[in-house]
């Protein structure tokens, strides 16, 4: 039971709440690693490094927490996995470890609501001086080798692969309070959600320029 109850807590630094009862029923997808097509999403504050460097500790932790518990609580509403903080960029990916056939349309509902939330604590948060929040979003569709990795002492769920990388680059590449998207994801969505080409770029680490799109956030 002391087992079962350790083995839980860990996962409910990934999972939603509400498939934390599917998952526990079938332990054994989360020992192994895995191919699978999934979405992933990368977001990250800009210009949060040079705003950091005028504040405290204790204002820099106070806001980096309640960022992320708005972000983490809209990846779990569309039953995403939480794969990393890195600073104040968020890793997700949807599609993984239960099938979601609509896992590209999962992420990019969340990437809007995120644009959302951030627009509304921003609001908050300006009146009182604190930090001026913008955000951006990449979100990218392919194949990714997905499972629980590390050394003995310290694992994580987490995905890899050329697809995470193109994530992270259209994340990179996306305007301020704007979400990019590739083609795969486009190819998946279109009709669903509003989006307008954005034409060719290029990437670090990829050798030919490739086709975005940026979605249309709302009023």
């Amino acid at each position: 039971e002391r087992d079962r109850l350790a083995f839980r807590l860990r996962l409910e630094r990934y999972f939603a709440p509400q498939l934390m009862e599917k998952i526990l029923r079938s332990p054994e997808r989360l020992v192994s690693a895995e191919q699978k097509t999934l979405t992933v999403l990368f977001s990250d504050i800009a210009g949060f490094t040079s705003w950091c460097s005028g504040q405290p500790p204790a204002v820099i932790h106070e806001t980096l927490n309640e960022y992320f518990e708005e972000m983490t609580g809209i990846v779990f509403r569309h039953e995403g996995t939480v794969d990393k903080f890195i600073g104040d960029g968020l890793m997700a990916f949807f599609g993984d470890p239960l099938a979601q056939p609509d896992h590209a349309l999962r992420a990019v509902r969340s990437a809007i609501e995120m644009q959302l939330a951030a627009r509304r604590l921003r609001a908050a948060w300006e009146p009182a001086g604190r930090l001026p929040l913008a955000i951006r979003v990449g979100i990218n569709t392919g194949e990714v080798v997905v499972g629980d990795m590390g050394s003995l002492r310290i694992t994580a769920y987490t995905a890899i692969g050329a697809a995470v990388n193109l994530a992270q680059r259209l994340e990179s590449k996306a305007p301020v309070g704007g979400i990019l998207v590739s083609e795969p994801v486009w190819q998946t969505v279109r009709g669903a959600v509003a989006m307008v080409a954005r034409g060719r770029i290029a990437a670090k680490g990829i050798a030919e320029e490739f086709p975005v799109w940026e979605l249309t956030v709302p009023d």
